[in-house]
């Protein structure tokens, strides 16, 4: 066996298809992080000019001069051959001294656990041979954690595209598959956006960040990653067809005028109960909702003739998985559950494209209602999949900088408390 530098044609044979395969190991990722002026390296293992073992991994901050190296979802390696794993690491070792760098993070595509929906633990099986494995060779484990205090999200939310759309559809919650025929109902459109949307998709972001007080990226970012990753990323546009919405709504409203006047045909002729009473009730709120809508919709073209964007979302193909990587809504028009269209659409172009799983992506460990992020778990729950649980981040330090740093680090924490 030897450890080498490995070709973008050797890196990306080897990784794609891997059981472990993930964007965030892709030549996409090496593009968009040189655009952003971050040296990747590529590294791995070959045997006979067969690669065993590779993984890419860039610089995320230095101390001292000495570099932090990060692998993100890396290494792509068979983690249960020891003596594989253990020649990867030494020589990893030896190669980041030699490129002045004091420690390298990964954490990898390997599930801990998956548990049911409401994330009760199915069965005891677990992947504890992977972190012990990492552990012999050095490499400290973050921990169990349950929240987002590491670069990459320990718990998603992943749903099995096992069964034919409409019958998947039948095992969401009731609300989510009536928010989602709502959505349609109200005139809400999907695109898929180009470069041309992204300066409306970063002030959805933006505005949706600053409303659920969470952090989010640049339009620059945005921009960036799209134009370098172009075969794994998909964005989602969701806008309100005013005309559209405007024709569905006087439609919706000749059919009810119909209704309410049956209803008062009835009640000419007919008992009149409380049955009787309460269909008429409900039909005239229905009437005025609807001619209340009619107003508002056609205010609606005077100001956005051609359509307003109310939602995006960014996709990215990964593996196995097609993940919903982030999302946003506009506060005025939560209304129209956009959010709802947009993985709608998300899930209906996994099928077309042969995924096994739609990854909703990062959630919270915590499902006491009580927990702050507990409105994401909640969301992501309604289309009945699986909560998963990656093993999650490890650090190996190299050399006394690395030492120095952590303690550092520690002391640092001692004064805050």
């Amino acid at each position: 066996m030897e450890f080498v530098e490995l070709t973008d044609k050797e890196y990306d044979s080897f990784v794609k298809g891997h059981i472990q395969e993930s964007y965030m190991q892709s030549l996409d990722l090496k593009k968009f992080k040189n655009n952003n002026n971050i040296k990747c390296f590529i590294v791995g293992i070959k045997e006979k000019k067969k690669v065993l073992a590779a993984t890419l991994m860039y610089s995320i901050g230095s101390f001292f001069g000495k570099k932090r190296f990060y692998s993100s979802r890396g290494f792509i390696i068979d983690y249960s051959n020891k003596e594989l794993l253990t020649f990867f690491v030494d020589n990893l070792k030896k190669y980041i001294k030699e490129h002045n760098g004091m420690s390298i993070t990964i954490d990898p595509n390997i599930i801990y656990r998956v548990r049911s929906s409401n994330g009760e633990i199915i069965d005891d099986k677990t992947n504890d041979e992977v972190i012990d494995n990492l552990k012999k060779n050095g490499f400290v484990h973050f921990g169990f954690n349950k929240y987002f205090e590491t670069m990459q999200v320990r718990w998603v939310y992943r749903l099995k595209l096992d069964k034919a759309y409409e019958e998947l559809k039948n095992g969401f919650i009731k609300s989510t598959r009536k928010n989602i025929e709502a959505t349609h109902n109200n005139g809400v459109q999907i695109r898929i956006g180009s470069l041309e949307d992204i300066k409306s998709l970063s002030t959805i972001f933006k505005e949706t960040a600053e409303r659920d007080e969470f952090n989010t990226k640049s339009y620059e970012y945005y921009k960036s990653m799209v134009e370098s990753m172009p075969n794994n990323v998909k964005v989602y546009m969701a806008y309100i067809d005013p005309k559209l919405r405007l024709k569905q709504t006087e439609n919706k409203l000749k059919e009810e005028e119909k209704n309410n006047e049956e209803i008062n045909k009835k009640m000419k002729t007919d008992m009149v109960g409380n049955k009787l009473r309460t269909k008429k009730e409900i039909s005239d709120n229905l009437l005025l909702k609807y001619k209340e809508e009619i107003k508002e919709t056609k205010e609606m073209i005077k100001d956005h003739p051609n359509g307003v964007d109310i939602g995006a979302l960014i996709s990215v193909k990964s593996g196995t998985d097609y993940i919903s990587l982030s999302s946003g809504t506009l506060t005025n028009y939560k209304k129209y559950y956009p959010k709802y269209a947009l993985y709608d659409a998300h899930i209906e172009d996994a099928y077309k494209m042969g995924y096994k799983y739609v990854n909703f992506y990062g959630i919270a460990g915590d499902f006491d209602p009580n927990n702050k992020y507990y409105g994401i778990y909640e969301f992501k729950k309604g289309f009945n999949g699986n909560v998963v649980e990656y093993i999650g981040e490890f650090t190996l330090g190299v050399g006394f900088t690395y030492k120095l740093f952590t303690t550092l680090k520690k002391l640092k924490k001692i004064i805050k408390k």
